[in-house]
């Protein structure tokens, strides 16, 4: 492998691996953006045939040829959960290093074989966990661990996405509704990275999380249920909390919130990924709003970064199969708990 730069070819070319991936591994230093795959005949091939007229990059039809390909140092896995599996495993036993998106396969005991094939090959595996890079939940860790809020003893966190929205991406047929094909509903798929990056901002694990969900029609929108997902979660350094994860919102309902409760009265608010709000007693209150842009706003590009790095041996990889495993055994009680 080149030295200097990590080669990577990326697989999903739909609305996080075209427009975070792709842009991200052509701007973020020491990496190179070889090309991208597609499957003749099918929307992948339009949209890949204009990033090499845009770009100049190459693109591949055949998966197989991109993992024993010298030219190609990593892959960028952003394809549908169900093709997760495959498509790692055949990388990694080519020797590339691999950046793969979540759940990182539909069953625990997958992601755990490609956590230890990876071991084998001496190739990093890292889950696309960029909540952990977001720059609204950086800075409200930064201000609970200068003691902002005293000890922190409760959490919220709230994420609805509009229904017409979840719809046009994920519509009743998809597999995204399959829970042998998935692993679970849209919830569960939904849910790893807040899950994660609750263990990520305490510095502790998950205790447990107990949860009940509703599916239902929502009416004006097709082939699609709305749910509503809410988990009690209590995590081992004592702090307990609440989950809501939504999908039965009109346009415009949309929103993300995580809020950490403290023993001294303050409360830290996160809105989204870039306003953050420290409050105090009364009228007190400090605001910090940032300014994040396109791949930068949920941290994609900022890890992206960290993984060409780890590639390069420069940096130790912060997340591992092991961080994936954590957080998605906990989502997937949302699938037990219905059962």
């Amino acid at each position: 492998m080149s030295k200097k730069e990590v080669r990577t070819v990326c697989a999903g070319l739909g609305f996080v691996g075209g427009a975070a991936h792709v842009p991200s591994f052509r701007k973020v230093p020491d990496s190179k953006l070889l090309g991208v795959v597609a499957r003749k005949g099918r929307e992948s091939e339009r949209i890949a045939i204009q990033l090499k007229e845009k770009y100049g990059i190459n693109v591949y039809y055949d998966w197989d040829a991109v993992c024993v390909d010298p030219n190609v140092d990593a892959v960028c896995i952003a394809v549908p959960t169900p093709d997760h599996y495959e498509l790692a495993k055949r990388a990694i036993e080519g020797g590339k290093h691999v950046f793969l998106e979540m759940p990182m396969a539909p069953e625990l005991q997958k992601a755990e074989e490609l956590g230890r094939l990876a071991e084998g090959k001496g190739v990093v595996l890292m889950p696309i966990l960029n909540f952990r890079h977001a720059p609204g939940y950086v800075k409200a860790k930064e201000l609970l661990e200068v003691g902002a809020i005293g000890k922190p003893i409760a959490l919220t966190f709230r994420e609805f996405i509009a229904a017409e929205d979840l719809a046009r991406q994920w519509p009743l047929s998809s597999w995204a509704w399959d829970i042998k094909k998935s692993g679970g509903y849209p919830d569960f798929t939904l849910s790893v990275w807040s899950l994660d990056m609750f263990r990520w901002f305490f510095k502790t694990e998950i205790e447990n999380v107990k949860w009940a969900a509703c599916y239902m029609p929502v009416e004006g929108v097709d082939s699609f249920k709305g749910y509503q997902t809410v988990g009690i979660i209590r995590l081992k350094n004592g702090v307990v909390g609440n989950l809501i994860y939504g999908s039965s919102v009109a346009k415009g309902q949309d929103t993300s919130r995580f809020e950490v409760f403290g023993n001294n009265g303050k409360t830290i608010v996160v809105d989204w990924s870039d306003k953050i709000t420290l409050y105090g007693k009364g009228d007190e209150k400090e605001l910090w709003k940032l300014e994040p842009k396109g791949p930068e706003v949920w941290g994609h590009k900022q890890l992206i970064a960290h993984f060409v790095q780890a590639c390069l041996g420069k940096e130790k990889p912060e997340i591992t199969y092991k961080d994936a495993i954590a957080a998605q055994k906990w989502s997937a009680k949302i699938v037990t708990d219905l059962i």
